[in-house]
């Protein structure tokens, strides 16, 4: 029974490990895409086209708008999927507590459940009807503790 709920709970925890590691990822790409609209946005100046002219470059600034927008699409795209995932990891989260709490109160007839299944299946799958009977387990117990 311990063994089930043991292997249970360390399976729940690499999904739960593997699932936060997808949010810390997201989040990274979230916020190198946002410091990059940001330096985009707000870095260096605008150049003005030529040396003595005071009009701004129109194909520059087209440029720097249309990346602007590229790295926001991308930025709220991120942003989007972060939100998503950190759900997720939040209710799986509450879900492993849940399962936890089985521990004073289900676990036992859930797993002892689990385990006989899991022993009958082993004996039906590998042909051990023959070998154990419960005549000759009986026996081999009594001669065991007998000569002890």
């Amino acid at each position: 029974m311990i063994l089930f709920y043991t292997s249970l709970l360390v399976m729940l925890g690499l999904v739960r490990f593997a699932i936060n590691r997808r949010v810390a990822s997201l989040e990274k790409r979230y916020a190198r895409t946002a410091a990059e609209a940001d330096k985009l946005l707000f870095g260096e100046a605008v150049q003005k086209q030529g040396n003595s002219s005071q009009k701004l470059d129109t194909c520059e600034t087209a440029k720097r708008q249309f990346l602007l927008g590229q790295l926001v699409q991308k930025r709220d795209a991120l942003e989007g999927k972060h939100n998503a995932w950190a759900q997720r990891a939040e209710k799986f989260s509450g879900w492993i507590a849940g399962v936890r709490a089985w521990k004073g109160r289900k676990l036992p007839y859930t797993m002892g459940v689990l385990d006989v299944s899991t022993v009958m299946y082993l004996i039906d799958r590998y042909g051990l009807q023959d070998r154990i009977e419960v005549q000759n387990l009986l026996r081999t117990l009594t001669a065991l503790i007998s000569s002890q």
